[in-house]
């Protein structure tokens, strides 16, 4: 099998932006038509299958069912739960068991606006994210007392799947109510933590006669997930489905070219710079040094080319944006 260039995968950065749940990852250089390879199952994957945690059912101090209404309580129960379902919650799958159940509980000593900061979760390694979301609003103490129920998952459930768990006989002694009066009610889940995937296909090297590629993805989770972890944990759905179909859990996989064999493949596919489009300011300036390939300015430091007569801010930037739809950068100066 011919092997193909190693691959550079980097998260990157902007400092412009404070929002910590939203990442840009950046993969190259694919060979043609990887990108749209890899992007598609890796958008799917990310948005349906990425595990979290949330709310399956709730149990309510003197409520049998979600049309009843609670006094004391200006919500009816059916816009409690959907109050419940906005919090979102953040967890370490190394410490919660895929099937264990966690209880929140909320009580309400005071009057007034109940919100999620006011739970109380019984696992230390889970933390609520968003902890000023409303629940509730109470004109009398204690007038509101309720556990709700979380679990990890995949995608969305309804509550009709929900209500199959409650009802297995080993439900009652996992939940561990503390509540002795209403009934388990199931809800409609929403596991998914990654609101949105974005990506797109960018063309380097557009004057060589291969064109590579670079894949960027942009992903933004709720919070409940980190998105490099959300990008890894899809990669590892994937892998695991194309072991099974490959039977490839031994095989050292070897596809990618060693060190030497990149040179080489770099030496076999140098340009001359008459072809790089470049204009004839830029191109008699660098003939001028003796610099007639690709590769030659790509080991030129930036303040050589800073230092090459005829060659201004516009050149230089010129020259920069050559090398990187090619695939290369300029040497790093030393430090």
């Amino acid at each position: 099998m011919e092997k193909m260039n190693k691959l550079t995968y980097e998260q990157i950065k902007d400092s412009q932006s404070q929002n910590k749940n939203v990442a840009t990852f950046s993969l190259k250089p694919l060979e043609r038509g990887f990108a749209n390879t890899l992007g598609v199952p890796l958008r799917r994957v990310l948005l349906s299958s990425i595990t979290a945690l949330a709310v399956f059912a709730v149990k309510i101090e003197g409520v049998n069912h979600e049309f009843q209404t609670i006094p004391g309580v200006e919500e009816d129960v059916v816009r409690l739960i959907l109050n419940l379902r906005k919090i979102k919650f953040q967890y370490d799958p190394s410490l919660v068991n895929d099937d264990e159940i966690i209880k929140v509980t909320l009580t309400s000593p005071n009057t007034g606006e109940i919100t999620s900061r006011n739970l109380e979760v019984n696992n230390l390694n889970i933390e609520i994210i968003n902890k000023s979301e409303k629940i509730a609003t109470v004109t009398k103490a204690n007038a509101l007392t309720l556990e709700m129920f979380l679990r990890p998952g995949r995608g969305f459930v309804p509550a009709d799947d929900n209500k199959k768990i409650i009802a297995q006989s080993n439900f009652l002694a996992r939940a561990n109510s503390s509540i002795k009066s209403g009934a388990f009610i199931p809800t409609d889940s929403n596991f998914s933590p990654i609101q949105k995937v974005n990506y797109e296909v960018l063309q380097l090297n557009t004057s060589s006669p291969k064109i590579e590629e670079e894949l960027r993805f942009t992903i933004e989770s709720n919070g409940a997930i980190d998105p490099k972890f959300a990008i890894q944990q899809a990669c590892e759905i994937l892998i695991g489905h194309f072991q099974v179909i490959g039977s490839v859990d031994d095989l050292k996989v070897e596809i990618f070219l060693e060190e030497k064999e990149v040179k080489a493949k770099e030496e076999e596919n140098d340009i001359d710079i008459s072809q790089l489009q470049l204009s004839v300011r830029s191109l008699n300036a660098l003939r001028r040094i003796g610099k007639t390939k690709l590769s030659e300015i790509a080991d030129m430091t930036q303040e050589q080319l800073e230092q090459t007569k005829n060659l201004g801010r516009k050149s230089i930037d010129e020259i920069i944006n050559i090398l990187k739809e090619n695939g290369r950068d300029l040497r790093k100066g030393e430090e």
